[in-house]
C-alpha cells in the first residue's frame, strides 16, 4: 500500500501560528523569507526564527525576484550565481527538499529578444542551481506559469523539455492546478511525462482554497496515485477572512483525496 501524499501549505512565517493543525509541512518564500540579496550575517536571526516554527519547512517558492533578471541583455551572472548559492544553501539548511522556480518576472522574455537565447539562459541558470543543490538532497522544480504571468514555460510539457535540456537529476517540474485551469491545459499532460513530476501546487476555483470550488482536484489526486507520485503537495491559494477555519476545511478535504 502506497503512503499518503504529504500535504503542506504555502504561508508566511507570521501566519504559521494560525494554520490548522495536521499539515505535514509548510512552504515558505525564497525571496521574501530567505532574502538571498542580503548577506548571511544580516539574515541569521530571521533564519533561526524559521528553524523554531511549529511546522517543518520542506519547500520554498517565490525563487527569484524581478530585480534579478535571468533572461535578456541585462543578466548579471555574478549576481545570479551569488543569489542562487545563498538561496539554495539557506533552503537546504532549513530542511528544504524542493525549491520552486516560477519567478515569472525574472524569467519572462523581454520584447524583441530571442526566445532561443532566453531558453539557453534558463538552461544556464538551472545548471547553476543544480551545481549548488547537488549533494544537498534538494530539487529545483520548474513551475509552468499561465500566459498572464509569463511568456515562456507555460505548460507542463514545456517545463519537462527545459528539464531535459538541463539534464540534471536535481531539476524536475511542478504541476500547479491553477495554471492548468487558467490556460485550459489538460491535466493528462502529466501522464505523458510522469517521471519528471517533483512537486504539486493546489487551489480551487478563483484560486481559493481546495474544496471550495469545482477544480478537478479529485482527478488530480487519482492521477498522482496512478503514477505512484512520491513527492509533496502544497496549497497555494488566496484565503478569505477565516484563515484558520479555511485551512482546516481545506486540509480535511485534501486528506480524503491523499490517503
Amino acid at each position: 500500500m502506497s503512503r499518503p501524499i504529504p500535504l503542506g501549505i504555502c504561508v508566511s512565517p507570521s501566519r504559521v501560528s494560525d494554520v490548522a493543525k495536521g499539515f505535514d509541512y509548510i512552504e515558505l518564500g525564497v525571496s521574501s523569507d530567505l532574502a538571498p540579496l542580503e548577506a548571511d550575517a544580516d539574515v541569521a536571526e530571521r533564519l533561526q526564527m524559521m528553524r523554531e516554527l511549529p511546522y517543518a519547512v520542506r519547500a520554498f517558492n517565490g525563487f527569484v525576484p524581478p530585480q534579478v533578471p535571468l533572461v535578456g541583455k541585462s543578466v548579471d551572472w555574478d549576481q545570479v550565481e551569488l543569489y542562487a548559492e545563498r538561496a539554495i544553501r539557506r533552503a537546504s539548511a532549513l530542511g528544504g527538499r524542493v525549491v520552486v522556480f516560477g519567478s515569472g518576472g525574472a524569467r519572462s522574455v523581454p520584447p524583441h529578444y530571442s526566445r532561443a537565447l532566453a531558453w539557453g539562459q534558463l538552461v544556464r541558470f538551472l545548471n547553476i542551481c543544480a551545481d549548488v543543490a547537488e549533494g544537498r538532497g534538494l530539487t529545483i522544480a520548474i513551475e509552468p506559469l499561465n500566459t498572464r504571468e509569463s511568456n515562456i514555460l507555460n505548460t507542463y510539457l514545456e517545463g519537462v523539455q527545459l528539464a531535459k535540456d538541463v539534464g540534471r537529476r536535481q531539476v524536475r517540474v511542478l504541476a500547479d492546478i491553477y495554471h492548468f485551469m487558467m490556460d485550459g491545459e489538460p491535466l493528462d499532460d502529466v501522464l505523458k511525462e510522469p517521471d519528471w513530476l517533483a512537486h504539486v501546487h493546489l487551489a480551487d476555483t478563483d484560486r481559493l482554497f481546495p474544496g471550495s470550488g469545482t477544480y478537478p482536484n479529485e482527478k488530480l489526486f487519482a492521477m498522482l496515485k496512478d503514477i505512484h507520485y512520491g513527492g509533496m503537495a502544497s496549497i497555494e491559494c488566496r484565503w478569505g477572512d477565516n484563515f484558520a477555519g479555511e485551512t482546516a476545511r481545506s486540509l480535511g478535504f485534501l486528506r480524503e483525496l491523499a490517503e
